[in-house]
């Protein structure tokens, strides 16, 4: 799989904007806020249907224009592919995939396989429990298409349940009826999460010690109430903790709580690894990600580097160059002296919403 062009219209700061891509290393190169981030913005909008710098649709939309389109052109199995994005000023967006309207966002994840490093993916070694939990979502949902429903109907049932326990009308027989089905959804969510990040674990082991010459051992430890438990085990914990929620007004057990240990050495890197063990354990975790969907989807993941070159050092950007010399990847940088040397490779500049090689 690998794009073969992306036709931005009026999308951020571009006008009209045809982007010819290679089938290897992809480098945009120019100042802050001309544009380098919109080009990759593009593709995970075109990956997942949403941004991953904003919430609202319209903001992607040129200043004084009506309407935004993305359209991305790709090989997947030797056929050749199209994906476009449309969203109005009036909230309207729709995504087709070869010229057919996309129904669920959930007939969509999955088709076009990304694996993005951008400047806040270090918070998923050192951040909060939820951006761990966003990354592991997101390699699921690109896996499994029972994954992502199964989360998202289990987000709308939480929900529910949140906005019943904040108004403080509590019907207690309803909510165990939700719990019913919250209880399925976590069985299934919790299981594939498992199954994942032992796979996700299985990798990095051989990944970290390439990186470091055997120095450091990486282990990744899932945190969950719901392990192992069964469906009926599941309700009951739910069922269990409804007083504590009604007083507290909000609901205190769900995998929205779940998060991963990252440890290096056994010790938890979060709490205690230096700035060079985090970016490597960042960049162990996105390369077994992208191996991991690779192998599982039996398509090559399209590599997207945000700015992450100005957060490695020369052993690292080394290792990374050379790993992914043969693959498709869009990286952006202000700086481009790092890959005087690289293969396969073609460098592009960007200033001011203009594209120029």
């Amino acid at each position: 799989m690998h794009i073969k062009n992306i036709k931005l219209t009026n999308f951020r700061n571009y006008d009209e904007q045809h982007i010819d891509l290679i089938n290897g290393i992809n480098l945009f190169v120019g100042d802050n806020a001309n544009g380098k981030t919109n080009i990759i913005e593009s593709i995970y909008l075109s990956a997942f249907g949403k941004s991953y710098r904003t919430t609202k649709d319209v903001e992607l939309i040129k200043f004084n224009k009506d309407y935004s389109r993305v359209e991305i052109n790709y090989l997947k199995d030797d056929v050749n592919k199209k994906i476009e994005v449309f969203i109005d000023s009036l909230n309207k967006k729709y995504i087709k995939q070869d010229e057919i309207k996309i129904k669920k966002l959930s007939e969509h994840v999955g088709e076009l396989l990304i694996v993005i490093f951008s400047p806040d993916s270090l918070d998923i070694v050192k951040g909060s429990p939820a951006k761990r939990r966003s990354f592991l979502d997101m390699i699921c949902s690109q896996l499994s298409k029972s994954y992502f429903i199964n989360l998202q109907e289990y987000l709308k049932c939480l929900k529910i349940k949140n906005s019943l326990l904040k108004n403080g009308n509590v019907d207690k027989d309803f909510i165990f009826v939700i719990h019913e089905k919250m209880s399925e959804y976590i069985y299934n969510i919790c299981n594939y999460r498992k199954n994942i990040i032992e796979k996700l674990l299985m990798k990095s082991k051989v990944i970290e010690q390439n990186l470091t010459n055997f120095k450091e051992n990486i282990d990744l430890i899932y945190v969950s109430d719901f392990i192992n438990k069964s469906k009926d085990e599941i309700k009951k914990i739910l069922d269990e903790y409804l007083n504590i929620e009604i007083m507290r007004k909000s609901s205190v057990k769900g995998i929205q709580r779940d998060d991963i240990l990252i440890l290096i050495n056994d010790m938890e890197v979060a709490k205690y690894g230096s700035q060079g063990q985090n970016r490597t354990a960042l960049l162990t975790l996105k390369l077994a990600n992208f191996e991991i969907l690779m192998e599982e989807k039996e398509q090559v993941p399209i590599l997207l580097l945000d700015d992450i070159m100005s957060e490695l050092d020369a052993h690292r950007i080394k290792f990374l160059l050379e790993y992914i010399k043969d693959y498709q990847s869009i990286i952006t940088t202000t700086d481009a002296s790092f890959a005087q040397n690289a293969k396969n490779i073609i460098i592009k500049n960007v200033i001011n919403g203009k594209i120029e090689s």
